[in-house]
């Protein structure tokens, strides 16, 4: 099976569907990509669903964790491609989660 990274606005975009609170992108350096889309969820039963049907997608496990502090109960990181362009961080450090705005 190959390993597929996704665009972070198609994870994004289909992580609402499942519920999902918050999606943020960050670097990974366990991740093939580089980075991650953190996917936040209240429940683990839609956590888990989404995290089975990723991991179909990008061909490699996808991890669910419980951290103590977040906008969630759950987390799910998915391998995906940021966005292209210029990317402007607000309040980020390496490594952390941000929300990123797109500059074009």
């Amino acid at each position: 099976m190959s390993r597929l990274p996704v665009p972070f606005e198609f994870v994004a975009g289909l992580s609402v569907q499942f519920g999902a609170s918050e999606c943020f992108w960050r670097e990974s350096e366990r991740s093939f990509s580089g980075f991650v889309a953190e996917v936040w969820f209240a429940e683990l039963s839609a956590a888990g669903g989404f995290a089975q049907r990723w991991a179909a997608v990008v061909g490699v496990g996808v991890l669910v964790r419980c951290p103590s502090a977040g906008p969630g109960r759950f987390v799910v990181s998915v391998p995906c491609q940021v966005p292209s362009g210029q990317v402007v961080l607000q309040g980020g450090v390496r490594g952390g989660r941000v929300r990123c705005q797109l500059v074009r």
